[in-house]
């Protein structure tokens, strides 16, 4: 599996090298220049935890970071989808309803509708959180004029921790975000919502498949190109699913039956948090994780994500202030605080592609551009941009695994998220990154938005075609 990758790498701005103070060219070049020898590791080391992730042995997969979850969705849009079908995406106080009918494979009628869930429910049982999404999914139906002869299959988005045990069965780990739930753990939240339904006995439709917000991004992308085969969110958090071969799942406890692939969700935003990582992170890595609310937790996206880029840079700029690099020591003050800087500011500071003007007016908004010299802001902007370098590497490094994993000589890799919608350069750079890691397979990243809310609709229409093939 093995597949040792060379680097000539994109660098940074041979102008903020020389312009900026050479201390800090030195410090960066150390921290953050990650050569091919450390990314030739990266990348055997997740060779090794995706395989034990994937075992049909409990124990290599208890030692593993990469989780490897099967989704259970077994193949992506063809381009034959017929049919009408809902969505439903509940990821927090509000929640969404979609009706979606599709002909040859295209969308040709769409409307969605957002309902907000009160506090008093947030904080009841779980069926009270259900009978009221029943109640909405009543309402639209009604309003939608949706016959109720009309057996109408749903998938469902769920954005909460669950334990994936069928493309149909999700057991609730914890409920998280503003829900404060009396009860529901452990129990399967497509019964929760199955029986709220049939309670009501007024609607005829069938919950088909439950999904996480990176499997619904794949779907949405494998709408825009049949080629797609990976899911990528970058954004506050960061994570991947990929459609594997059967015969790489060892931990595959059903017939292997045509199509032999299934969606494989990673939860890479936790790699290395059992150590396997732990020579990628430089001391600024670790003081970010050690002040970071959950300490130890979700390594991966702690390196790049929208999360910690901006802690990042914040970090790099104190530092230099203390040893006197930067800003002549002055301005330690303006950032102590943890948040100071925002992984916004990175965007921003990564659009001054002919001058510094962008990097002036980040350092004017947070009162440090009268202490600072030429040097100073040529520095700034050199470590915002190489924080982002060794982003897109770390993010190429790791798809490039995935990519030989695929074994196909064309894949798609759908991308969604803030931090890779509003980041002006890092697109281009993982692109540029890809070609050089895995030049025998034509690549290409596209924007696949609402794969919560339209990947939904998708998987359920996917899944629909399947069911039909298997009758016929």
């Amino acid at each position: 599996m093995s597949h040792l990758l060379h680097i000539s790498g994109c660098g940074p701005d041979s102008n903020l090298v020389k312009d900026a103070p050479a201390q800090i060219v030195s410090m960066l070049d150390r921290d953050l220049n990650l050569g091919d020898e450390t990314l030739n590791r990266m990348m055997r080391v997740m060779e090794v935890e995706m395989k034990h992730g994937l075992s049909g042995n409990e124990k290599f997969r208890k030692q593993s970071s990469l989780k490897m979850l099967v989704t259970y969705v077994r193949e992506v849009l063809d381009g034959t989808e017929e049919g009408e079908f809902l969505a439903l995406d509940l990821g927090g106080t509000n929640f969404r309803v979609l009706h979606m009918t599709m002909k040859a494979g295209k969308l040709v009628y769409f409307i969605s509708k957002t309902y907000s869930i009160s506090s008093s429910t947030l904080h009841g049982s779980a069926v009270e959180v259900f009978d009221y999404i029943a109640e909405c999914i009543a309402e639209f139906v009604e309003e939608e004029g949706i016959q109720n002869e009309k057996r109408l299959p749903l998938g469902f988005t769920f954005s909460f921790p669950l334990k994936k045990e069928g493309l149909r069965k999700g057991i609730l780990m914890k409920w998280n975000k503003t829900f404060r739930c009396s009860d529901g753990i452990g129990e399967d939240v497509v019964c929760l919502l199955e029986d709220a339904i049939h309670k009501r006995g007024d609607i005829n439709v069938e919950v088909v498949a439950i999904l996480n917000d990176t499997t619904g991004t794949l779907m949405a992308g494998a709408y825009i190109d049949h080629h797609c085969q990976i899911g990528l969110i970058i954004g506050t958090g960061c994570n991947v699913c990929y459609v594997e071969h059967l015969e790489n799942v060892d931990k595959w406890r059903e017939l292997i039956i045509h199509p032999k692939e299934v969606i494989i969700n990673t939860e890479w935003g936790a790699f290395g948090d059992n150590g396997s990582l732990d020579f990628l992170k430089t001391e600024v890595d670790r003081c970010i994780d050690k002040n970071s609310p959950h300490p130890g937790i979700n390594t991966f996206e702690k390196l790049f994500s929208g999360m910690f880029m901006g802690e990042l840079l914040r970090h790099y700029m104190l530092e230099n202030i203390r040893n006197g690099s930067l800003f002549s020591g002055r301005g330690e003050n303006v950032l102590e605080k943890t948040g100071t800087i925002k992984t916004s500011h990175i965007s921003q500071i990564e659009k001054d592609f002919f001058n510094l003007n962008q990097t002036r007016k980040f350092l004017r908004e947070i009162g440090l551009l009268e202490d600072a010299s030429p040097s100073d802001v040529a520095a700034v902007r050199l470590i915002s941009e190489l924080i982002t370098i060794r982003a897109a590497k770390i993010i190429s490094t790791g798809l490039a695994v995935l990519l030989h994993q695929i074994n196909k000589p064309t894949v798609t890799i759908a991308v969604d998220g803030s931090l890779y919608k509003y980041h002006p350069t890092l697109k281009h750079l993982i692109q540029e990154e890809l070609n050089k890691l895995v030049p025998g397979t034509k690549t290409k990243l596209i924007l696949a938005e609402d794969g919560s809310g339209h990947g939904a609709g998708y998987v359920a229409a996917v899944v629909n075609r399947l069911d039909k093939r298997r009758i016929h």
